[in-house]
């Protein structure tokens, strides 16, 4: 776990659902804390990449985010998420959709 990750985001990269992460961890809320180590779905995780690569074309920046944490999350990296959005700085806004294939 990273600063401003959420179990939702996971949830979400992982391709499960919060109450699987809570299941598999036995977590009893949905805190979660820094270099925490949660459990993921094996089978999830590898099937992610791949639903990830042709479902996801584009992602709506939220509080907190990073051009890093997005790149990371969706496996590319600042460089390439740099180059697709025509970015020259590392500014980025929330409410922006930022394009990620």
């Amino acid at each position: 776990v990273k600063a401003g990750d959420n179990l939702y985001e996971i949830a979400r990269a992982h391709n499960t659902t919060i109450a699987a992460l809570k299941s598999m961890n036995n977590l009893s809320s949905n805190t979660i804390y820094v270099n925490q180590t949660l459990k993921v779905s094996s089978v999830g995780s590898k099937n992610t990449s791949s639903v990830a690569s042709s479902k996801t074309s584009g992602y709506t920046v939220k509080a907190n985010d990073s051009l890093w944490r997005i790149a990371a999350n969706h496996g590319i990296t600042v460089g390439q998420l740099k180059s697709l959005n025509n970015l020259s700085s590392d500014l980025i806004y929330v409410g922006q959709t930022l394009r990620l294939r």
